[in-house]
């Protein structure tokens, strides 16, 4: 019993991680149903317990994974190089402070923390580079409560949301959704997976 909860645990991280590119956007398909306007942070607690360090979302990830347990902090300048120029300027503004670890045979996984005042502010930036046609999916991060990680695939297993941003299409499977601080964005799982 004790070997199929790891190994479960492992092909959850696994999941995770293939949707971990460094320097490439990643399509996160679908979006959400349209978000509530909150105090900053509010809607971010109703995802978890809030993670405000990167070395608490390490040993976060550590204790869902068994994987993780050496976070290296990381620059800023850094995380325009982990992520690329366009989402630099989208996210980095809003970033407190990141850290990557190797989780399985993955060298960095980004762990990454917000600024919780700010992540209405985030989330209306993003709005905008959508209308512009800036960017044309929602967030390429698994969204816990003040943190995300750098991956798209197996989120929901570990309890984490896509941040979505635009109304859900006809085809969409919306799933667990919470409303985001920005109205028109939700924080959102695949459907059948909740946390």
């Amino acid at each position: 019993m004790r070997h199929g909860l790891m190994n479960a645990r492992c092909a959850a991280l696994a999941a995770l991680l293939v949707g971990s590119v460094a320097c490439s956007p990643a399509t996160t398909g679908p979006t959400g149903s349209p978000g509530a306007a909150g105090a900053p942070g509010v809607a971010a607690n109703a995802l978890g317990p809030p993670l405000a360090t990167p070395a608490d979302v390490a040993e976060w990830v550590h204790e869902q994974t068994g994987e993780c347990d050496d976070p290296q902090p990381r620059t800023m300048d850094e995380f325009a190089e982990f992520v690329g120029p366009l989402r630099t300027r989208l996210y980095a503004p809003y970033v407190a402070e990141w850290a990557t670890c190797r989780a399985g045979p993955y060298e960095r996984l980004g762990l990454v923390v917000f600024h919780r005042d700010r992540l209405g502010d985030f989330q209306r930036a993003w709005q905008g580079a959508l209308s512009s046609g800036e960017v044309s999916d929602d967030p390429d991060f698994g969204f816990g409560n003040g943190f995300a990680l750098s991956g798209t695939l197996g989120l929901e297993v570990l309890g984490l949301h896509q941040l979505r941003c635009r109304p859900p299409g006809p085809q969409d499977q919306v799933g667990h959704t919470v409303a985001a601080e920005a109205p028109g964005c939700a924080y959102v799982q695949q459907p059948g997976h909740h946390h």
